[in-house]
């Protein structure tokens, strides 16, 4: 592991430059690609912290971990392109963006409701009693593994001080822009 995570090749940008740009797939700089179906749900799983209820699946089972493609039909995973395992070739995936998973982020109901739910995340840091800015710190790491920029921070705080009646819906404001951001679907 310390030999890959080390390597020139693994540790590539993402931004393209003068002598990169021409490269395509020779390793010169990481590509971004989508996060699967599967690690999407999770993500928002995460990010959220409002685990997915699969039936006839012990509790706290990942989208990765499931084996039957019937589980989950018409959802979240359906749209993002799972596979439905015909046959055993990875062609079977659809990796391409539509207008159907853009829509279903912005404003499908399964998504709403994690946002919203009681003791997930938006509403354990709308009880929480220290600084906004640090709960928004927290969400950041949460959802890029990063902190915000002091730009991001000051935006993220001027939401929530005008939200101040109704401290869980800037939350779950915060949390719908952030899991709607090119960063939180793209592997980079």
């Amino acid at each position: 592991m310390r030999t890959i995570a080390n390597s020139r090749a693994y540790q590539t940008g993402v931004a393209t430059n003068e002598w990169n740009a021409a490269d395509g797939d020779n390793f010169s700089h990481f590509i971004p690609r989508r996060m699967t179906a599967e690690q999407l749900m999770d993500g928002v799983a995460s990010a959220t912290g409002v685990r997915p209820d699969f039936p006839e699946t012990p509790p706290e089972t990942h989208a990765e971990q499931l084996t039957d493609p019937h589980i989950g039909r018409e959802g979240f995973l359906d749209v993002f392109g799972r596979p439905q395992r015909i046959s055993a070739c990875e062609c079977e995936r659809v990796s391409e963006a539509n207008l159907a998973q853009a829509l279903h982020l912005l404003n499908s109901q399964e998504v709403q409701d994690k946002l919203s739910r009681g003791n997930g995340r938006a509403d354990v840091l709308a009880k929480d009693t220290r600084p906004d800015a640090e709960k928004i710190e927290e969400l950041f790491m949460w959802v890029f593994s990063r902190r915000p920029s002091a730009e991001h921070l000051q935006i993220a705080m001027s939401h929530v001080e005008r939200h101040a009646t109704n401290k869980k819906l800037a939350y779950e404001n915060l949390l719908w822009a952030l899991i709607n951001t090119k960063e939180f679907l793209f592997n980079h």
